[in-house]
């Protein structure tokens, strides 16, 4: 029996981070700035830990990597809040995420330690610009950082009419209707925007002619559609056969290129031949997009 109930093909997951804040007011700044300006509701935070290199801001784009790899693997719920997974894609996506965050704890085990050490390295770093300021108050304890950064995740069932414990009325119903179609419109589009996203940006090297500023591409832009191709797949909830076959051609024309880069870098014919073809799939695959 096909499933048609997006409550029974899907689920919410809420992620909620914790990440300390790396950024003191510079009123010196702030005060200069206002005078210059005029304007006293200015107000200048100075960022903390600068160098990249810094284990501490290794840390940190650990954790923002968290975050992405969520957004990347789930699709629109709501701002800020619990998105949708496949019921499909619980096991994977429970396994990485995991891993991610298993990643900025054991990072935090290693570099916390030293803290001290790295927060006099960037008082030192800092200090090569002239107008430094940086003083070791202005920075978190190790305790207060380690107390600020954390990850939760939640996995909560998809809303349906059947859980409510009394009848809605017919506007409630009606409302509620309205809500899951609109949620299955913007998860259609957002599974079809991982393909073209990144094709659109293939076609745009593509149209420029070999030699000129902007034709050069690395062989990412091919393998980044294959990857959205790959997660497309994964989390479509509900695919028409035309889209599939869409997808399916796609997948079949990149992949032919994947294998031979060259053909593109170096063949103007080949390489018109190749933008005029994904064109046409990426502009098919926009006629799916939009409203219900």
């Amino acid at each position: 029996m096909q499933i048609t109930k997006l409550s029974e093909k899907a689920m919410l997951v809420k992620l909620t981070m914790r990440r300390a804040n790396l950024t003191k007011r510079d009123t010196f700044a702030e005060n200069l700035i206002q005078q210059q300006l005029d304007d006293t509701s200015l107000i200048v935070n100075s960022k903390l830990f600068r160098d990249k290199a810094n284990p501490i801001n290794k840390i940190m784009s650990a954790a923002n990597e968290v975050y992405s790899e969520h957004k990347r693997r789930t699709l629109s719920w709501a701002d800020k809040g619990p998105r949708v997974l496949p019921n499909s894609q619980y096991m994977e996506y429970t396994q990485i995420m995991r891993g991610k965050i298993s990643q900025v704890d054991s990072m935090m085990q290693t570099y916390l330690p030293n803290y001290d050490t790295f927060v006099q390295q960037d008082i030192s770093y800092r200090s090569k610009s002239p107008n430094a300021r940086a003083k070791i108050e202005d920075y978190p304890t190790a305790t207060e950082f380690q107390a600020k950064m954390g990850f939760d995740l939640k996995f909560m069932p998809m809303p349906d009419k059947r859980h409510f414990l009394f009848d809605l009325s017919e506007d409630d119903e009606k409302a509620f209707d309205e809500l899951m179609n609109e949620v299955q419109v913007v998860t259609r589009n957002e599974t079809i925007e991982k393909m073209l996203d990144p094709l659109a940006k293939l076609v745009d090297k593509l149209n420029t002619p070999i030699g000129s500023d902007g034709s050069i591409f690395r062989d990412s832009a091919v393998e980044n559609i294959i990857e959205g191709i790959d997660l497309a797949k994964k989390l479509t909830l509900d695919e028409s056969p035309e889209v599939k076959r869409l997808t399916d051609e796609l997948n079949k024309e990149v992949s032919k290129y994947a294998e031979h880069m060259n053909w593109l870098r170096e063949s103007p014919i080949v390489r018109e031949q190749a933008a005029k073809k994904l064109s046409d799939i990426a502009s098919q695959m926009s006629a799916f997009m939009g409203g219900a």
